[in-house]
């Protein structure tokens, strides 16, 4: 009987990445805009086109033409300034336990990703530069959200899927970190906007995987999707699919 509950459910979750509507309904819902975010009112939902939940291009055509014309990337230092608290209440808990919000780390490491995803393209549209100038964009990024996942509840959820039933795993909500982030790429000279987006994910769904047991395990997964989604956009012609991430994860690691 326990094996026939344990089958069921990973027949449920497979199904998940073969309906889109299905990995929409599952995703991380976007958060509030921050004073980062130029015009908001006008932003677009990416939709199934584009990875990012909303995105805005400048209706400037002086402004897109002077940005299609660069080919050189400066990614910028993320800000942490429109850092929001943990609203959680595990989350929290985590914290006065002793996990530390380790935003420095991870700022540091969301800039990393991001010019790493553009050194290992096989075909970037740009090259990096290692300061803003006159012919270059500048990559400007900011945490908005960063609640830790919760290992000691992640714990407890991974014991009652083995001694209960496997839909204990219904209880991660709970458990659940996210990060959700806001990007604008300018005109350097100038800093002016050129495009922006912005997106929120949370925790993938899994049945037993070793980022459930580490406080940014899931979120530096995220931070290099979202790298690698952003480079692959922008060298893909307009009106062609850039894929978004699954929310199931079946890799143990």
């Amino acid at each position: 009987m326990r094996f026939s509950r344990f089958l069921s459910a990973a027949l449920l979750l497979t199904c998940f990445p073969a309906c889109r509507s299905t990995n929409r309904l599952f995703k991380a819902g976007l958060v509030e805009p921050s004073p980062f975010f130029e015009s908001p009112w006008l932003a677009q939902d990416g939709g199934e086109q584009l990875p990012f939940q909303k995105v805005w291009t400048t209706p400037d055509r002086q402004v897109l033409a002077e940005g299609m014309r660069k080919r050189k990337l400066y990614i910028a230092p993320v800000t942490l300034a429109y850092l929001r608290p943990v609203k959680k209440a595990l989350a929290g808990r985590e914290l006065a336990w002793g996990v530390r919000r380790q935003e420095g780390d991870v700022a540091r490491r969301l800039r990393e990703e991001f010019a790493a995803a553009f050194r290992r393209s096989p075909r970037p549209l740009y090259r990096l530069a290692e300061k803003p100038g006159a012919d270059t964009l500048t990559l400007q990024l900011a945490l908005i959200e960063l609640q830790p996942t919760s290992p000691k509840g992640n714990a407890a959820m991974t014991v009652l899927k083995f001694v209960v039933t496997p839909f204990a795993a219904l209880g991660r909500f709970f458990t659940k970190g996210n990060i959700a982030i806001e990007g604008k790429v300018t005109v350097s000279k100038g800093g002016r906007a050129y495009f922006q987006f912005a997106d929120n994910e949370q925790d993938k769904l899994t049945f037993i995987n070793m980022r459930d047991f580490q406080p940014y395990g899931h979120a530096v997964n995220t931070m290099r999707e979202w790298a690698v989604q952003f480079e692959a956009m922008t060298r893909t012609p307009r009106g062609w699919r850039v894929p978004d991430s699954s929310v199931l994860m079946l890799r143990p690691d």
